[in-house]
């Protein structure tokens, strides 16, 4: 059995894979800043360079056509760098932020269901799960009123992966001159905790 959590978005997706006992991570980033290379370069994650196509569109028409184009170019770039061939596969999502408005939610929806779309041709859309962020949260013990992806990082130190362990014993590579955790970590974060959240709702 293999198990996928997504945590999804346009500019820095990420996923967790649990197979074997095994868990890896895999991320799709458009663009990392130079300390955010730095601190991935060496870590057991799988970073997958994209190649978006970058024009300016002059109208709502041209917009919509790129949107389609790339929407469909990030799932196939998901996709091929993925494993199906186990006979089960199960995979989880995280549910939209009711804090997202406007047309940002209405991207962020499309590119997803796009993905789903593609991805409902390998895997049934019966073993595909989305759960809402606070589910997500509860996994991690970090739903409490004030909690959020600080407390997260916090609980995934504690996990028994070969990531968590590279980043406690790293963690200064993956603070800011602030104290603050760079980016895109809380988005590999948050795959694991989908997939602990999947693994959890199909046992």
């Amino acid at each position: 059995m293999t198990l996928i959590g997504f945590d999804f978005s346009i500019k820095k997706p990420a996923a967790c894979i649990l197979k074997n006992n095994n868990y890896n991570f895999i991320s799709w980033p458009y663009e990392l800043s130079k300390t955010q290379q730095k601190a991935y370069k060496n870590s057991p994650i799988t970073i997958i360079e994209r190649k978006d196509t970058k024009i300016n569109v002059k109208n709502v028409s041209e917009k919509l056509r790129y949107e389609v184009r790339n929407a469909n170019y990030l799932a196939t770039l998901i996709i091929n760098s993925l494993d199906f061939n186990d006979k089960e596969i199960f995979l989880g999502f995280e549910g939209l932020s009711y804090g997202s408005k406007g047309d940002v939610i209405l991207q962020l929806s499309s590119y997803k269901f796009i993905l789903m779309d593609s991805l409902s041709r390998l895997v049934p859309l019966e073993n595909m799960f989305t759960y809402a962020p606070i589910t997500i949260k509860k996994t991690a013990g970090c739903s409490k009123r004030g909690m959020g992806k600080a407390n997260m990082i916090e609980a995934f130190k504690l996990m028994p992966t070969k990531f968590s362990r590279y980043l406690k014993e790293n963690e200064s590579l993956f603070k800011t001159k602030f104290g603050n955790w760079i980016g895109h970590l809380d988005d590999l974060v948050d795959a694991f905790f989908v997939l602990k959240t999947l693994e959890k709702n199909i046992e």
